[in-house]
């Protein structure tokens, strides 16, 4: 009964993160279609998800699910600034609306993560 309902909660944080990041995405683009600008962060964001692709295969060729995951974390990171300070003169500032639906997302995806790691040590205890 528990585990259902566990299951039951986040199913409904990952639709209700996924329907935020549909709109965040479609907030990107009709602001991009107006300024012509990305905002801030766009770039670290596909930085990042570069370097967890990089780090799955590594997390996979050792054996080590956290290492390989804080690997391409860190060059993501690294990756994501670089095209940051790249491409400066293409980024406007966030507009509220954005500023808004980032904290939305963030609180989401940060109660996933919480019921995430309060499954795993349930299982491991």
């Amino acid at each position: 009964m528990a585990f259902s309902l566990v299951m039951v909660v986040i199913a409904v944080l990952f639709l209700a993160g996924l329907i935020l990041s549909f709109f965040a995405v479609k907030l990107k683009r009709d602001e991009y279609k107006v300024t012509g600008k990305y905002p801030k962060g766009h770039y670290m964001g596909q930085g990042i998800a570069i370097g967890i692709a990089i780090g799955i295969p590594i997390a996979i060729a050792t054996g080590n699910i956290f290492g390989g995951y804080v690997v391409g974390l860190v060059a993501g990171t690294i990756i994501g600034a670089r095209m940051e300070n790249k491409h400066v003169n293409e980024l406007r500032p966030l507009t509220q609306t954005e500023k808004d639906l980032r904290k939305k997302s963030v609180l989401i995806f940060g109660a996933l993560l919480v019921v995430g790691i309060i499954l795993v040590l349930t299982s491991v205890y």
